[in-house]
C-alpha cells in the first residue's frame, strides 16, 4: 500500500520528491510550503524538528 507523504507540522500533503529533497534522512517532512517560508525551508525547516529556527539563527550568527 502506498502512503502519501504529509507534513508533520500542519498535516498538508507533500510530494514524495519534496519529502526526498527537503525531508530528514527518513524522508519525514517537519515543515512544508504551507506552514514555513521558502527561506525557512532553505535553512532546513522541513528536515528539522521544532527547534530548527534556533539552530538556523545560531548558525548564521557564528
Amino acid at each position: 500500500m502506498h502512503t502519501m507523504a504529509r507534513c508533520r507540522n500542519c498535516e498538508s500533503h507533500v510530494t514524495e520528491q519534496f519529502a526526498r529533497v527537503f525531508g530528514d534522512n527518513q524522508d519525514d517532512v517537519h515543515n512544508c510550503i504551507d506552514c514555513a517560508t521558502n527561506r525557512d525551508l532553505y535553512d532546513g525547516a522541513a528536515s528539522a524538528d521544532e527547534d530548527w529556527s534556533d539552530r538556523a539563527a545560531t548558525a548564521w550568527s557564528q
